[in-house]
């Protein structure tokens, strides 16, 4: 792997930090713990569209830009790092545009166009209330009758869900279809499903929700991939997105490290600035080397993506360690603060708490364990 960016990368990198620093930061601080209305919060991703975070991955022919992994990682560490809810949002943007391109020809005539553009919002549902990882024992129910499904049941930790105009639906199909086990079904808003946001640690600038499907009807036409074929079709959503948030979460750390190398050289203590001082250089010195460590095997697995021929087990292992890399150099930001760093008015405060929703995203650091020691061994633990 070539380590060195390219000409284009440099470009669009440098403008987009710009971009960044000028536009966004600003809304990043004003809502910081502050949930951003959905008007607001598809004008943000508008915004963002040009640089390619948006539906990047998307290929031209559909209205992307076709970028590789490698740069739409760089990009996603870039924004995380002013702004992990704006971040959240439009990483949801890109995994749903990706879905998008794959579904059927007329429901990518009918709702496309509009996802690219911003003007609708998609989430995505697979995670239930009693399943977390186990996405092979859903319990939403897609029941046949008609020309119609009838979808009955409840999803949770749907990021965008809020702000959701349609989800892709992960269901059990079964009750007379003639499809039976895990499809993926496009349900609008307007067919009835319900909403509730989330209030969490962190992350409550953007919409995390639970989602409820009370006999709610949706024209069979709407399936995206038919039973029992969307286990293997969002598994590989998922390996293609766990990297992208390793990168997300290594973006927090560099801004926790950024925030404390600046206290380290304005506080003082003992005469002279803290940073001159043994302890908090190794700190420092250690911070810098593991976010370095864990972009190295994030930007590998992007790689290998790239030239279509992913490692499921450094896909996992990137995942694990680079979101715990994250937040072992929070936590340590937060130390070099003192007592400052549980004080809301820094940065680090909220950075802290923050960068502990990302180990639990698009798999635990457990269930990424238990796929390393499959692989290992030959034996599922699961």
């Amino acid at each position: 792997m070539d380590f060195s960016l390219n000409e284009e990368q440099v470009i669009l990198l440098e403008g987009f930090k710009r971009f960044l620093e000028s536009d966004i930061r600003p809304i990043a601080d004003e809502y910081r713990d502050k949930f951003i209305p959905k008007d607001m919060a598809l004008d943000i991703q508008k915004r963002l569209i040009p640089f390619g975070v948006v539906n990047g991955m998307v290929s031209e022919s559909d209205g992307g830009m076709d970028l590789d992994q490698v740069t739409y990682g760089l990009l996603m560490h870039e924004l995380a790092r002013v702004s992990p809810d704006i971040a959240v949002t439009t990483q949801i943007y890109g995994i749903t545009t990706k879905l998008m391109s794959a579904a059927p020809k007329h429901l990518k005539a009918k709702y496309q166009r509009d996802l690219m553009d911003c003007n609708t919002a998609a989430s995505v549902g697979l995670s239930e209330p009693d399943g977390g990882s186990d996405m092979a024992g859903v319990k939403l129910r897609a029941k046949k009758d008609g020309d119609n499904y009838i979808l009955n049941g409840e999803k949770t930790w749907n990021s965008s869900g809020g702000y959701s105009d349609f989800i892709f639906v992960l269901a059990n199909f079964s009750d007379g279809s003639s499809d039976q086990g895990l499809g993926l079904i496009l349900v609008e808003r307007n067919h009835g499903y319900q909403t509730k946001d989330l209030e969490k640690t962190a992350l409550n600038s953007q919409s995390t929700a639970q989602v409820f499907f009370n006999d709610v009807k949706v024209p069979a036409e709407n399936v995206v991939v038919s039973a029992p074929n969307a286990m293997k079709s969002m598994l590989g959503t998922l390996a293609m997105s766990r990297p992208i948030v390793t990168m997300m979460a290594l973006g927090i750390a560099q801004a926790a490290l950024d925030e404390a190398l600046s206290f380290a050289k304005d506080r003082k203590q003992f005469g002279g600035p803290i940073a001159g001082k043994q302890m908090i250089q190794d700190k420092l010195a250690t911070m810098a080397t593991k976010i370095e460590a864990g972009k190295l095997m994030a930007l590998k697995a992007l790689d290998q993506i790239d030239r279509g021929a992913p490692d499921q087990v450094h896909v996992a292992m990137t995942k694990w360690y680079g979101t715990e890399l994250a937040c072992e150099v929070v936590y340590d930001a937060v130390q070099i603060h003192g007592a400052s760093g549980i004080i809301r008015e820094y940065l680090v405060e909220y950075l802290n708490r923050a960068v502990r929703v990302f180990p639990f995203t698009e798999g635990t650091t457990e269930i990424q364990k238990l796929i390393i020691g499959r692989a290992l061994t030959g034996i599922s633990a699961f």
